[in-house]
């Protein structure tokens, strides 16, 4: 089983909600959803969704993990509560913008209490990793890394943590260059108002994968408790 900590809004939040239409999975119950995107054929709609629809829609925060031996599912979630007790919501402004070649809603501007969130979350869950074997090396294209990103990928077991690291929430998998802007619209018609504005992190999830390849899906969710400002000690 592998385990990631993810920002995902509520489960009732209408923003949840549009983005498990758009993937057709919901990523708390792990159901599948019917639905028709105007402006996508069947057959484009499931190619663009296709590697997000696996991850379900999140930010990651800590990307996924083998627990390392002696760690427990039940352990990485006592100690996530107690995280989340110590944090504040953030406010951000968000919007779909394009990321090298995919989309994502992402902040208008970057957020210094975001970043020492995600930083934290990267380095005091860290005991909870495996070390990455040789075999997980090999399934990523170290070629393209650069030196700061391989040093991450070495020492945190993924390669866009701390000054590397960019809040965002995938729609869609790589897109032709000549189908963004076609695709942008789609995705600004099927969220509205939704992705274009004020998002709160103010919980955070706690996802695994059941067996190899499977689907994450939300184990747990844990909402920030602390007010006016982040206090994580």
């Amino acid at each position: 089983m592998r385990c990631a900590i993810y920002f995902v809004p509520p489960a009732d939040d209408p923003l949840t909600v549009a983005a498990a239409r758009w993937l057709r999975r919901d990523g708390y119950t792990g159901a599948g959803i019917a639905t028709e995107i105007e402006g996508l054929t069947e057959r484009d709609h499931a190619f663009l969704t296709a590697i997000p629809r696996r991850y379900g829609f999140h930010a990651t925060l800590k990307a996924p993990f083998r627990l390392a031996d002696g760690r427990s599912v039940h352990e990485l979630e006592r100690q996530l509560t107690a995280f989340c007790k110590r944090a504040a919501p953030i406010e951000l402004t968000v919007h779909v913008a394009l990321l090298e070649s995919f989309f994502a809603i992402v902040p208008v501007k970057a957020d210094a209490d975001l970043d020492m969130l995600a930083a934290r979350i990267v380095t005091e869950f860290d005991a909870f990793r495996s070390q990455l074997s040789e075999i997980d090396l090999a399934r990523r294209d170290v070629s393209r890394l650069t030196g700061r990103q391989l040093a991450n990928l070495m020492n945190w077991g993924y390669p866009y943590v701390f000054d590397q690291f960019r809040f965002h929430m995938t729609l869609t998998g790589p897109i032709d260059h000549l189908e963004r802007d076609h695709v942008k619209t789609v995705l600004e018609k099927h969220f509205g108002d939704l992705c274009a504005g004020s998002l709160e992190i103010g919980q955070l999830v706690l996802a695994v994968e059941p067996e190899p390849n499977a689907p994450f899906i939300v184990h747990s969710s844990h909402r920030f408790m602390a007010r006016n400002e982040l206090r994580i000690a």
